[in-house]
């Protein structure tokens, strides 16, 4: 019972984070691209003061929901292995986040709380782009271990 909760947990944490990532990976990069650096800034640099205030409750549960599954649901089991894919997915999209994509939201949303644009903004967020697909990818692989995990379960 405990390992059912704790996965549908991970699972619903984890989509938060899933969603966004493909979305922007999907649809946000290209809409972007195409946009002036005025409306980036100023779009993106609103969006990262909040997200980042918000988003970080879903990615640590799910991180510590998958992880406690993974023990719960008896190590060495398929189960348990695919929840530690799961978790290695987690983590490596968390670390792209924090060394590429976190310090460009703090630049964005300093600047947006100035009024500045940055001179750079199309450089910022081609950096930020540069990490996105590798990141919906990696949350791909971790709700997609989870959900057969919990098929298997």
């Amino acid at each position: 019972m405990l390992a059912n909760v704790l996965l549908i947990f991970a699972i619903l944490s984890v989509g938060v984070v899933y969603g966004v990532d493909v979305f922007f990976a999907v649809v946000g990069r290209p809409a972007l691209a195409a946009s002036d650096e005025d409306a980036i800034a100023n779009v993106m640099g609103h969006l990262h003061k909040i997200a980042d205030a918000r988003m970080p409750i879903f990615g640590i549960f799910g991180v510590l929901t998958t992880f406690t599954f993974a023990i719960v649901s008896q190590i060495g089991t398929i189960s348990s292995w695919l929840a530690l894919i799961a978790l290695a997915g987690l983590l490596i999209q968390l670390s792209l986040y924090l060394t590429v994509a976190k310090p460009v939201n703090q630049k964005m949303t300093k600047a947006v709380q100035l009024g500045n644009i940055p001179n750079n903004t199309r450089e910022l967020q081609n950096r930020w782009d540069s990490v996105i697909i590798v990141r919906a990818l990696a949350m791909t692989l971790a709700i997609g271990c989870l959900l057969v995990s919990g098929i298997l379960f």
